[in-house]
């Protein structure tokens, strides 16, 4: 018989509060200034902290600036684990990580980065390093992780799960997406990406032949 510490939950690791706060803070001053232009000075005045008490939990603007994208990536549910979605139906998983991803591809806040990014990625070019690794390689492990378990599991064909996760996320970087970081046209409503995810979804998971002919196809 198991002790009643043994059946007890385990407490939550407790909150950086200190820590989040100068997130919060950095995130706003990278929005608005850049990578280049950004000051670790600058982000504690924001923060309202000491320069001890940032550098002691970010010890460079390199630090300081992953943290802040992997923060945002965290918040919008992209930094999933695979078992998470055993026992759901292939469609259902791919339109819940595909919403999430779409919801931080399309949003103000990552537009911005990735505009910023561009401009500052030939005279700047460890930022958009930075940027990378800390934003899109990050997600295509965490998507190819679940397209990998998805295989090992059978529901997906594929000899190349890796490969195939990088399709799908291909495939939601489609629809309005060029457009949106040209600043030609408005960020499209909750129900739009919702419309768009599902049709990403269905033509990735069936692709374009006719009916009779889609026995054949397959993730490979």
């Amino acid at each position: 018989m198991q002790s009643s510490e043994q059946n007890s939950p385990q407490p939550a690791a407790p909150q950086d509060t200190k820590a989040e706060q100068i997130i919060a803070a950095a995130r706003e001053v990278f929005l608005e200034l850049g990578y280049a232009a950004t000051s670790m000075d600058l982000v504690a005045q924001r923060a309202r902290v000491s320069k001890t008490t940032l550098y002691t939990r970010f010890p460079s603007k390199e630090e300081l600036y992953t943290a802040v994208i992997s923060a945002e990536c965290e918040r919008r549910g992209i930094r999933f684990t695979p078992e998470m979605f055993d026992g759901l139906p292939l469609r259902d998983i791919l339109i819940q990580v595909g919403r999430r991803f779409v919801d931080l591809l399309w949003s103000e806040a990552a537009i911005r980065v990735h505009q910023s990014v561009a401009g500052e990625a030939m005279r700047m070019p460890v930022a958009a390093q930075l940027y990378y690794r800390a934003g899109p390689e990050q997600g295509i492990a965490h998507f190819a992780s679940l397209f990998t378990r998805l295989a090992d599991r059978g529901v997906i064909s594929t000899d190349d799960p890796v490969f195939a996760a990088r399709q799908f996320l291909a495939a939601l970087q489609g629809g309005p997406y060029c457009a949106l970081v040209l600043g030609l046209c408005p960020e499209p409503t909750e129900e739009e990406r919702h419309i768009f995810v599902d049709k990403a979804v269905d033509l990735f998971l069936h692709g374009i032949l006719p009916a009779a002919d889609t026995g054949q196809a397959s993730l490979k």
